[in-house]
């Protein structure tokens, strides 16, 4: 990071890491990245990973003969690609003038792709944006965001449409147990840079629903359950993921 940009303080982490697609969540979540950015004086990083010939920007297409990890050179893919996170770094530095922005482009699938930019540059949270129809049970369906949120070692942000510039206070669930105080950190810290209300709630998933009504951001933790309950079950965490009104922080446990 350079000390010259009035965006970076010394000894700061990594900055943010921001998935971009070209799809209206993705042009919402690198919204949502930017202000966040500029609030924390830290760079932002928007990462793109490209469709292939067989492998898809979001999943594995098989094809015949290939395997899923197989990808061809397609020069025209990886031109609009970059064209298209180039324009997406423009409007982040419009609207958040003075902001160090870069991007990067890779081929293959989203998740490994931003997972290995954001321990690359160690950064501080990683945002992507979620469509509605990722609203269903977890055992039906994968998306980009549950599997970054139990993959990942640092926080994750997931921003749908028309959630970005809300006002209100920032929920946070909270138990008994220490478990919840990294949540609690990242909720404090949220609400210290936006100056707004911080309000932790006991941390179950109707309550926390039904506050994020009026809320500009949920905080919760991602307790580590195993992958047999989660698929059965659920967890606050994705029950969050998938129906809260504001955008979504997950915040992993300490290793």
């Amino acid at each position: 990071m350079s000390a010259a940009n009035p965006f970076v303080e010394v000894g700061h982490r990594g900055g943010l890491v921001v998935g971009f697609d070209g799809s209206d969540p993705a042009w919402e979540a690198v919204r949502w990245a930017a202000d966040e950015a500029a609030h924390r004086f830290c760079p932002l990083l928007l990462v793109h990973a490209h469709l292939t010939s067989v492998t898809s920007a979001w999943g594995a297409v098989a094809a015949p003969g290939w395997g899923p990890a197989a990808v061809f050179d397609d020069t025209s893919l990886v031109r609009q690609a970059e064209e298209n996170v180039a324009v997406a770094a423009e409007e982040c530095r419009r609207l958040e003038p003075g902001l160090e922005v870069d991007v990067k482009v890779v081929g293959g699938r989203a998740t490994p792709a931003l997972i290995e930019a954001a321990r690359t540059v160690d950064a501080e949270l990683l945002v992507v944006g979620m469509s509605h129809q990722w609203a269903l049970p977890r055992a039906l369906i994968g998306s980009t965001v549950t599997s970054l949120v139990h993959d990942v070692d640092r926080p994750v942000v997931a921003v749908r449409g028309g959630q970005v510039g809300r006002s209100g206070p920032v929920i946070v669930g909270v138990d008994d147990s220490p478990d919840s105080m990294p949540a609690v950190r990242f909720a404090a810290g949220y609400a210290k840079r936006h100056a707004c209300e911080l309000r932790p709630v006991r941390d179950d998933a109707k309550t926390l629903l039904e506050q994020s009504e009026d809320a500009q951001l949920l905080v919760v933790s991602d307790r580590g359950d195993n992958a047999v309950h989660r698929a059965l079950f659920g967890s606050v965490s994705h029950t969050a993921l998938n129906h809260a009104s504001c955008p979504v922080a997950v915040v992993p446990m300490p290793c």
